[in-house]
């Protein structure tokens, strides 16, 4: 289920997931501006994941929006190999 926990963006999964009849499936996709079926979220744990924003943020879920922001405000933390540190 796909829910920015900073902005509220949600994609179809959160309607499907969320046990909401049809009728309110299809009436919030057609008004809700938070519903953003397009854009990529992120999970953080406990997904293995190359990034970690559990010291600067709390959320389990971003939109691509929040996580960019959050990225560009250096916020996020990479875990690149070692190899890839030292470029």
């Amino acid at each position: 289920m796909a829910y920015c926990d900073l902005c509220g963006n949600f994609d179809k999964s959160y309607l499907e997931e969320g046990g909401f009849n049809e009728e309110w499936n299809r009436i919030r996709q057609e008004s809700d501006l938070n519903y953003q079926p397009d854009l990529y979220y992120y999970w953080d744990a406990p997904l293995e994941e190359d990034y970690d924003w559990r010291d600067e943020i709390d959320a389990d879920c971003l939109c691509e929006i929040c996580f960019d922001i959050a990225n560009s405000e250096k916020r996020i933390k990479w875990k690149l190999p070692r190899c890839q540190t030292h470029l």
